[in-house]
Parts: structure tokens; C-alpha cells; sequence
């Protein structure tokens, strides 16, 4: 029989879970393993990553990698239903006989487009091949959320081993960028602006008496630089251009 989602109310909170991790009779369920490696530990870096820049937008995340993975499959989908979440996304990667690149599953048309702006940012910042966004009826996380739900398999454990483990940091951030293009919220990383060079025209970097100006714009400097027959200096003392003489 199929099952038939409620309607709930739509918190603005979203669910970013990781894959595998604590299994319905409480062992632990790693997930694929390749090398010494398990999906559930190479997904948990992953996702903590991911959950650090949606907050870093202002975006409510509730996920079970804030608390080591400590949650099932079940208990993840009852938990975003329970708080009404606007949308729900499981990460994963495929076994080591599986072929290499990023591939979104979803069921439902609205999880179709959340899958494919998570394709497009990691595609763009991994530089990751896709084995498309593709619609599956079998899997609990897409069926039992009463939300926009995705599956994101980020890649095969052992085709895209050096990604999943060498880069978690942007692997996170490329989801979180995907998650943002799907709400309509601006993806901000937390970084601060690089503050604006100031450009000194001088005979030498320590003679400060001889200096002819200080220019924002380097063209303006190098101007400057020429009529005097000085040098353009950087805020570290380099000379970044030699003045005609």
C-alpha cells in the first residue's frame, strides 16, 4: 500500500543527516568500506562541513553529525518530521565497485530540483563527472519524510576516495552551496573581505619623507611612479613597479 505523506506545518529548520552511522537494533552500521575506510566516517566530516556553512547562513540545521552520527535512518526521518522541516537531505557514497561521479536520488518533482542544484555546486567546486539525478521508490529517506527529501551518494568509496577524504571542507561547502540555490538564500562562507591594497610611491620603501602619494589604484601609482622616476611600493614593502626615468 502507498504510503501517504501528511501535511504538516513547514518550519524554516532543515534536516542534513548523515549516512549510516547507528543501526535500528543500536550496533554501529558503517556504511561501505574500502581500505580501511567507512562511508560512515568520511560522510560525517563531510556533513559536519556542510552543516557549518548553512548556520553560517542563518539557516536552522538539525543533524545527527552533531552528535557523532548517533541516529538511524528511522529515527533521522521521524525527527525531521517531527519538527516539521522544509526539507531533508541524506548523505552517502557508493560502494567501491560503483562507477565514479556525484548522484542525486529524489522521488518527488521538488526533490528533483533540490537534487539538481546540489549536482551543479559540487560539479562546479569538486569538478566531479555526474551519474545524473535519478528518481528511486525504494528508499525510506525519500519516502517516509514528509518534506523535499534527497539522497545525495557523493561518490564511489573508491573511484572518488580522494575527494571524499581530501576535501571534505569544500565537499561541504559545495552541498551547502546546492541547499542555498534551492531555498533562494544567499551562500555566504564566512570569510572575511581581503582589506584594499594601498600603493606607495616612494624612492625606497623606508625613505617615507621621499613619498610622491598613496593610491588605492595601481595604475594611478604607476603614473605617479613614472613622473618621478620612482618605485610602487605594496603595504609589505615589495616593489610591485619600477618608475621611468
Amino acid at each position: 500500500m502507498k504510503r501517504t505523506k501528511k501535511v504538516k506545518r513547514m518550519s524554516k529548520t532543515i534536516a542534513v543527516q548523515c549516512g549510516h552511522g547507528v543501526s535500528t537494533d543500536g550496533s554501529w552500521d558503517s556504511g561501505c568500506v574500502y581500505k580501511g575506510h567507512t562511508e560512515a566516517g568520511l560522510m560525517l566530516k563531510i556533513t559536519k562541513s556542510a552543516v557549518k556553512y548553512l548556520r553560517g547562513c542563518g539557516i536552522k540545521v538539525i543533524s545527527d553529525a552533531d552528535h557523532g552520527n548517533n541516529k538511524n535512518m528511522i529515527a533521522d526521518v521521524r525527527w525531521a518530521n517531527n519538527v516539521g522541516c522544509k526539507l531533508y537531505v541524506s548523505i552517502h557514497c557508493d560502494y567501491s565497485g560503483a562507477p565514479k561521479g556525484v548522484m542525486p536520488l529524489y522521488v518527488s518533482g521538488s526533490g528533483k530540483k533540490l537534487g539538481k542544484c546540489l549536482e551543479k555546486s559540487i560539479k562546479k567546486d569538486l569538478k566531479m563527472r555526474s551519474r545524473g539525478v535519478q528518481k528511486r521508490t525504494d528508499l525510506w529517506e525519500l519516502n517516509g519524510t514528509d518534506m523535499t527529501a534527497c539522497i545525495l551518494e557523493t561518490g564511489s568509496i573508491k573511484g572518488d576516495l580522494a575527494t571524499l577524504k581530501g576535501k571534505p571542507d569544500t565537499y561541504g561547502k559545495a552541498i551547502a552551496k546546492g541547499i542555498c540555490a534551492y531555498l533562494g538564500v544567499a551562500f555566504k562562507d564566512g570569510s572575511k573581505p581581503k582589506p584594499k591594497e594601498t600603493y606607495r610611491v616612494r624612492k625606497s620603501f623606508k625613505d617615507s619623507k621621499s613619498q610622491k602619494g598613496a593610491f588605492k589604484n595601481l595604475d594611478n601609482a604607476k603614473e605617479c611612479a613614472d613622473k618621478y622616476g620612482y618605485s610602487v611600493f605594496n603595504s609589505k614593502g615589495k616593489v610591485v613597479y619600477r618608475g621611468k626615468k
